[in-house]
């Protein structure tokens, strides 16, 4: 199981971050998602593929470490 670090800018833009970036608001609009327990299989252009799907639903403002498996069962 892997873990990737991602961005998602206020702009709507998402990203994969740097690998010692820690989760959660940054300075500016943005915010860095830790996203846990991704199978080997899939890689960080999968989970933000994944994300990009409805980043409106993604929790701002509490928890910035997401289980893959959660995430995938919310986006169906």
């Amino acid at each position: 199981m892997a873990s990737y670090m991602i961005k998602v800018a206020g702009e709507g833009l998402v990203n994969q971050a740097h690998r010692n970036s820690d989760a959660g608001p940054t300075t500016g609009s943005s915010v860095i998602y830790e996203v846990l327990n991704v199978p080997a299989d899939v890689s960080a252009d999968d989970v933000i593929a994944l994300i990009k799907q409805d980043t409106k639903s993604l929790p701002h403002n509490s928890v910035y470490e997401i289980d893959y498996v959660a995430l995938k069962a919310a986006r169906g």
